[in-house]
């Protein structure tokens, strides 16, 4: 009996250093979003986001959801959930760098399921988090900042 609670306490004890040793990443603070022209002919065709960077951060995630309303009765029956990260950047900046645009363009979604993506608008609410991959860093299920919201056209 002393050899089971023994080995019991010693699998508990490994298991919770074992996560404790992961280190979970701040919330990035100080999210600001808005929509911009990105290729100067004066008609907002990005929402552009920054915030403060966080330490030990090599990329970030951009999450922006979208209520839509399929019936026409003015309530949302759905909420359409993109993500886009600092990795699939085009603009030759840093995996790492604190900032990020994002096409409107590519807020697409297909509502109908008639196989043709939709473009979206309305109140969007956007919120980004650091992210640390690799093996051995555990899961990457660090805190979202507070949430922004732009309105798409």
């Amino acid at each position: 009996m002393k050899k089971v609670l023994f080995i019991s306490t010693l699998v508990l004890t490994i298991i919770a250093f074992g996560f404790s040793a992961y280190a979970m990443l701040p919330a990035p603070q100080n999210l600001l979003c808005s929509l911009y022209d990105t290729d100067g002919d004066t008609i907002n065709d990005s929402i552009c986001c920054s915030w403060d960077p966080v330490e030990g951060a090599v990329k970030y995630s951009l999450d922006i959801e979208i209520p839509v309303d399929t019936s026409g009765d003015g309530n949302a029956d759905m909420v359409v959930e993109l993500s886009f990260g600092t990795s699939d950047r085009t603009d030759d900046g840093l995996m790492s760098d604190p900032d990020l645009c994002v096409l409107l363009s590519d807020i697409v979604y297909d509502i109908d399921g008639d196989g043709i993506e939709d473009q979206l608008s309305g109140a969007a609410d956007i919120k980004v988090k650091a992210l640390d991959p690799g093996k051995g860093k555990g899961p990457q299920n660090n805190p979202f900042s507070t949430s922004v919201t732009v309105n798409l056209p």
